[in-house]
């Protein structure tokens, strides 16, 4: 049998980065080893469409069997590969695997509609099941599988034990999906230095099993070696969440990097961080770590089981900062204690360091698997569990928030989620192109050492101190010419107008004009998840009231998107006559944010202005 092996779209996408998808490289290796005729692909970097390029992949290659896999929150992609696959071929048979199948396998099934799907690690159990499959063979005695009878019930075989020796599996197959493609995007490798976790976080699911099992150095470096030779990278990212839990293995691994001359970044447990460590680490080349902070009230912090101490989160970052290495980590609000109190003790925190150390807000998600999970089928909160599948795990509340109280905790965390971290001592706008690519000259919030750097005028971005390393946010609409009264000149003044995209821009506009927080200027976002939310004392509304309120014009706040909406609103919304996206106008006072027309429709024929 052929078997093709498919990553969808955006796969383990989080945030504004996608995370290359190691699982079913590694389980895509294991099969070749093995000697089964596979093919492969990531969509990403194929042309077209999801339902062209699997036409094409399993017609030119007579594909009998189609594998993919992912958590939880993509299902619908999953989804999306089988019905496609199936479309094509009708007898195809259709395998998933995962953290979306192994943390509640039967709803899964249920929901993706696959043939089988794989529980647990899945380089042994894939190869004991294409043995069978090629061999027309039944699977019941194959551990860690779920399978459809011939009555469309479902059957779960026996347990897959874990792989005890990880050093034993090969490396991933990053040929067969575009890595190369990955690194060059992401400016940096990856490496899978562990399984699983020991620990158990109220909030965390490990589809690799409880026990925690780490490669050794060596097979480590030489999965390095060979990255470094293969596709030259000079960055790499430990995947590991326990990378600190032996200090002298980290010592070693410091000074085995070390002759490689690359830098590195991992994940350190709060409690493991001391001076020393961290000397030999920035020493070795580490430039950056991440840390699980969680929350800074000992209560939640003690209720999600994170053994961890809000003393021992301002320790690390202390250290870590003084040693000059660059910080991500983060906090979650939602947990089954949060109340006003907890969580205004976490964001009093928050603003007290957030000049000083990236952390980023979010809320809880419930993801199957986990205890949070469990303890909202149990309370009836989650009340059926495919659907919550098919709704792509949304938010919900099981915290001691009321529903109202949890609304407002999430729109201030929306909110808050675009300040910038992180921002420079001071800078200025040396010169802009007419692109809005701006050279900029600043200095860094810790050393002082200057930096020159491009940077585009309405995104900002961050750039890493030539001198000391940290990395500092540079935005150059803050050094605008900000005339509210000519920006706001450029509107009608009669009737109501429509922001459209509850993001950075919109957050920005809002903090230099505060003009915009009148009435008749109206919110509005297309994400279903982010409606009903407010927004810098805005609710975003669906786009629908732009035909109930009998909007004509409209303000493109999502640029990112902006061909996008205003295609939109050419085709779906007859009210829209005008369409302004934020642009600037070099005058010899400075640079000074302008609206300018990105459309002006007559509903006979559509005029696009020359600045669109």
């Amino acid at each position: 049998m052929n078997y093709l092996l498919v990553m969808p779209k955006s796969l383990a996408s989080i945030e504004h980065f996608n995370i290359f998808p190691i699982g079913l490289a590694y389980v895509s290796a294991s099969l070749k080893s093995c000697g089964f005729s596979v093919y492969t692909a990531n969509l990403d970097y194929v042309e077209g469409d999801t339902d062209s390029a699997l036409n094409k992949l399993i017609t030119d290659n007579d594909i009998d069997v189609i594998c993919t896999g992912g958590l939880s929150r993509d299902c619908h992609k999953l989804r999306e590969i089988i019905d496609t696959a199936r479309r094509i071929k009708s007898d195809i048979i259709s395998i998933v695997g995962g953290g979306v199948i192994s943390s509640d396998p039967q709803p899964a099934m249920r929901v993706l509609g696959a043939d089988i799907g794989v529980i647990g690690e899945g380089e042994i159990t894939i190869c004991e099941l294409a043995r069978a499959l090629d061999n027309d063979q039944p699977y019941e005695s194959i551990s860690g599988l779920i399978y459809r009878d011939k009555n469309n019930g479902l059957v779960t075989t026996s347990p897959r034990e874990e792989i005890a020796d990880i050093d034993s599996i090969p490396f991933p197959d990053f040929e067969g999906f575009d890595y190369e493609k990955w690194v060059k995007s992401a400016n940096a490798g990856l490496i899978l230095t562990d399984r699983s976790c020991p620990f158990n976080c109220t909030f965390c699911y490990h589809p690799t099993g409880s026990k925690y099992r780490q490669r050794s150095l060596d097979n480590i470096f030489k999965e390095l070696d060979y990255q470094v030779q293969r596709y030259g990278i000079e960055t790499v990212g430990l995947s590991s969440e326990l990378f600190s839990i032996n200090k002298d293995r980290v010592i070693d691994f410091c000074n085995r990097i070390m002759k490689h001359h690359i830098s590195w970044g991992c994940c350190l447990r709060v409690p493991d961080v001391d001076a020393d460590l961290l000397s030999r680490m920035k020493a070795s080349g580490c430039v950056n770590v991440c840390m699980g902070l969680e929350s800074a009230d000992n209560s939640i912090l003690k209720s999600m089981r994170k053994n961890i101490t809000v003393e021992q989160i301002e320790r690390a970052l202390t250290l870590t900062h003084e040693a000059g290495i660059n910080i991500e980590s983060g906090f979650i609000f939602g947990d089954i204690n949060e109340t006003k109190e907890t969580v205004a003790n976490t964001l009093n925190f928050w603003h007290r360091h957030k000049d000083v150390h990236y952390m980023n807000l979010t809320m809880i998600y419930v993801f199957p698997g986990s205890y949070l999970y469990r303890y909202a089928c149990e309370r009836g909160i989650i009340k059926d569990r495919e659907q919550f599948l098919r709704d792509g795990c949304p938010l919900i509340n099981v915290s001691k928030l009321t529903d109202s109280e949890y609304r407002d905790v999430t729109s201030l965390i929306t909110e808050l989620r675009l300040h910038p971290h992180v921002p420079v001592k001071s800078s200025q706008i040396a010169s802009i192109e007419s692109g809005g690519e701006c050279n900029t000259e600043s200095f860094c919030r810790k050393c002082g050492a200057p930096s020159e750097t491009s940077v585009m005028f309405w995104y900002g971005k961050e750039i890493r101190c030539p001198a000391c390393g940290l990395i500092n946010f540079v935005d150059p609409f803050q050094n605008a010419l900000h005339l509210e009264d000519a920006f706001i000149a450029q509107l009608p003044v009669d009737r109501n107008i429509v922001l459209w995209g509850a993001g950075g821009v919109y957050y920005k506009l809002m903090g230099k004009y505060p003009v915009l927080a009148s009435d008749r200027f109206l919110l509005v976002d297309k994400n279903p998840a982010q409606q009903g939310l407010t927004i810098c004392g805005k609710k975003i509304h669906s786009p629908d009231i732009i035909v109930q309120d009998n909007i004509r014009t409209v303000v493109i706040t999502a640029l990112s998107r902006k061909e996008e909406i205003r295609a939109t609103l050419e085709s779906d919304y007859h009210t829209v006559e005008i369409v302004l996206v934020p642009d600037f106008d070099i005058l010899e006072l400075g640079i000074v944010p302008v609206l300018k027309h990105a459309a002006v429709f007559h509903r006979s024929l559509a005029i696009f202005d020359r600045n669109r």
